[in-house]
């Protein structure tokens, strides 16, 4: 337990000096000429307090007086090796008493891994006062007026303008060339023949592009045609896909094929209709192949139900086609 002040202090000097006049008279001086002031002398010296200012210079003078008391008591017993054991063990007990510590106030201040020596007793109060450590400032970048998130869902929204068809060209879904030379349809066409493929169908290009592949592997392989039926295939992702293209003969609908077109949405619509996009670039369609001269100006826009027993292209998708503009119903002519 630690003791403060002066009564701490006076403590160990007490315990010291008790320590070092039991081990004095402990040793066999071979002599009763050692006084009684002689051993005070000596135990005196030992009491050695590591608080005062002046301690090393305290220090070399209790060793002065030891010695020269180390002196007197070799002369009185007159045995040189006597002497020495005395002064060695005298030096070994002053040794241990320098180890022992007794210090006053301790205070540290912004400061880490401190070693403050082998202490045994602190007299006065304890402070530690922990360094700060240094504050970085950090600057908040703000974002850039044009690159907010609204911003970024406007630019990403997938939108078809209405004057614009894109075709996606034969070679860009891997198409198989055609097992024979192609036949192809003399002067603008005069027919579009509306289908659809009656399979899944996708707002993605990948997906479409695939769906394709197995159509044409399924009319070369199994229906034994010479390509894909149909002269273009509608994605719901807003894409048309180039079957046998511009000006050829297809084989999409038995009876018309000599001088029709056929367009054929990916997917099945009997309960459900085609994306807007889908719709809206079957129309560009249409018109760019009146502005290039594939179609006639006054083209006649039928249904593949209407010319042979099918549910194709399905019933909601026939019911839209029904509304444009040059639908052409084939029992007026009859």
């Amino acid at each position: 337990m630690l003791q403060n002040g002066t009564e701490a202090k006076q403590y160990a000097n007490q315990e010291k000096y008790e320590a070092t006049r039991s081990w004095i008279e402990s040793q066999d001086l071979h002599s009763e000429q050692i006084v009684e002031s002689d051993l005070e002398s000596l135990a005196q010296s030992s009491v050695v307090d590591s608080s005062d200012s002046e301690y090393d210079t305290q220090t070399e003078t209790d060793l002065e007086d030891a010695a020269v008391t180390t002196m007197k008591l070799g002369m009185q017993v007159g045995d040189q090796s006597d002497v020495f054991q005395i002064t060695e063990s005298i030096k070994e007990l002053f040794n241990s008493i320098n180890s022992v510590q007794t210090v006053g106030n301790v205070k540290i201040e912004n400061s880490t891994g401190v070693h403050i020596g082998n202490i045994t007793n602190i007299n006065g109060n304890i402070q530690i006062i922990q360094a700060q450590k240094p504050q970085v400032k950090r600057t908040k970048i703000k974002p850039k007026s044009n690159n907010t998130a609204d911003a970024f869902n406007e630019q990403t929204k997938f939108k078809i303008p209405k004057t614009i068809c894109s075709i996606v060209p034969r070679h860009s879904w891997l198409a198989q060339m055609p097992m024979t030379d192609n036949e192809y349809l003399t002067g603008p066409v005069e027919y579009v023949v509306i289908l659809h493929t009656a399979t899944e169908s996708s707002v993605k290009q990948a997906i479409n592009k695939r769906i394709i592949r197995d159509i044409q592997c399924f009319h070369i392989e199994s229906r034994g045609w010479d390509d894909i039926a149909y002269n273009f295939l509608i994605g719901c992702d807003g894409l048309a896909y180039e079957g046998r293209g511009w000006g050829v003969v297809g084989a999409h609908t038995m009876g018309y094929n000599a001088y029709s077109l056929g367009i054929s949405f990916i997917g099945c619509f009997m309960r459900e209709l085609p994306t807007d996009n889908a719709l809206n670039t079957c129309k560009n369609l249409l018109k760019k192949g009146v502005e290039e001269g594939h179609l006639s100006a006054k083209y006649k826009l039928i249904c593949h139900c209407q010319c042979t027993s099918t549910e194709s292209p399905g019933r909601k998708l026939y019911e839209e086609i029904q509304k444009w503009e040059h639908f052409y119903k084939i029992e007026d002519e009859e």
